[in-house]
């Protein structure tokens, strides 16, 4: 009885709705959207969709270019430990007047006696005391009858060490705008061969090295320190107008007493005028005297241990997300070195 009298309402309930679905001229409701809500909603999708796009592109742009700057500073700061790791063990630094022959002491200069590489400045020479190889040590020198010009008692020998900076015009190995480049002048290579051509300092002062008759000093092919430096020069970064520039950051200027290197003649004998973003000042003997007498002091003229003050300029152009060199462009790092030779010391009288 249940089931019949639940067919019953049931049949009741659906066969009127049935009719009423089929009557003639009776309008249907359906479901959906209309083309026009559709292209509306499509464009709302595309115009949000495009500027989620567009932050998501300036993000990850932000992101390289931070990358690539921290990159770079950490990359030149290295290269400046690397120079400075070196100068601690020099025994004579050049300042710039005597590396171009503009002092009286210095004969010639000593970049005008050696080949400079193509796009190349040379910035900074210095002579330091290196171990003789173990081939010299095992072989002429074990031998106790070592030909007269190898060291055998002292077991080190002189190198002298020049920085370049090259620039990158036309490279296809390096992305950078300048390199820093490394060249060693030395006695023996690393399997005791002895150069030929090798002018010992010890046969004259630094200072005149390598004398009127050796003619120009063929420096072997240097090797790359590190890219991505800054190649323009400071007329060229003062007219940028850049707002993190500021003429105090550029301003080239050694303390009072040292020397600039290189000198504005070396810069310009190589093409590369007004090009300071690797240069060093350094405290030559004159100016110590000159500071010592200013202060009141009476020590005796002896040598000196040589004070260096090095500034190097990174830019980060080349590098994925920096879209110009004055995006790339830093500040130059600065740091000061005191070598610790022993050349020509005279014990102090108490």
């Amino acid at each position: 009885m249940k089931t019949m009298k639940f067919n019953r309402v049931l049949w009741n309930y659906l066969v009127p709705s049935l009719r009423a679905n089929h009557l003639p001229g009776k309008k249907r409701h359906n479901g959906g959207f209309t083309l026009t809500e559709i292209l509306v909603s499509v464009v709302i999708a595309a115009i949000i969709m495009s500027g989620l796009m567009t932050l998501m592109v300036e993000l990850l742009t932000s992101d390289a270019r931070e990358t690539a700057r921290t990159e770079t500073q950490r990359e030149i700061q290295m290269a400046l430990e690397y120079i400075s790791a070196d100068i601690r063990e020099a025994v004579f630094v050049y300042d710039g007047n005597c590396l171009d022959g503009e002092t009286d002491a210095c004969e010639g200069g000593l970049f005008n006696s050696i080949n400079v590489p193509n796009n190349s400045v040379p910035v900074l020479a210095f002579w330091k005391l290196e171990d003789l190889p173990d081939a010299v040590l095992n072989g002429p020198c074990a031998a106790n009858q070592p030909p007269n010009n190898i060291p055998c008692l002292s077991r080190r020998t002189y190198s002298l060490i020049i920085y370049y900076l090259t620039t990158n015009e036309g490279s296809n190995t390096w992305s950078g705008m300048a390199r820093l480049q490394r060249a060693a002048y030395r006695q023996f290579d690393s399997t005791g061969g002895i150069n030929g051509d090798y002018v010992s300092p010890m046969d004259m002062s630094f200072e005149t090295w390598p004398g009127p008759d050796a003619g120009n000093v063929t420096i072997p092919s240097p090797v790359t320190l590190v890219d991505f430096v800054e190649e323009r020069s400071m007329m060229d970064l003062a007219g940028e107008g850049l707002s993190q520039i500021n003429v105090a950051e550029i301003q080239v200027d050694c303390p009072p007493g040292y020397n600039l290197t290189p000198s504005d003649k070396t810069l310009s004998d190589h093409n590369f005028d007004g090009v300071r973003n690797f240069y060093a000042c350094i405290l030559d003997e004159v100016g110590r005297r000159s500071q010592q007498r200013s202060a009141g002091g009476t020590q005796p003229d002896t040598a000196f241990n040589q004070r260096v003050i090095l500034f190097l300029r990174g830019n980060a152009a080349g590098k994925p997300g920096i879209r110009s060199a004055n995006e790339g462009f830093m500040p130059a790092i600065q740091t000061q070195v005191l070598n610790r030779s022993v050349r020509q010391k005279s014990p102090r009288r108490f």
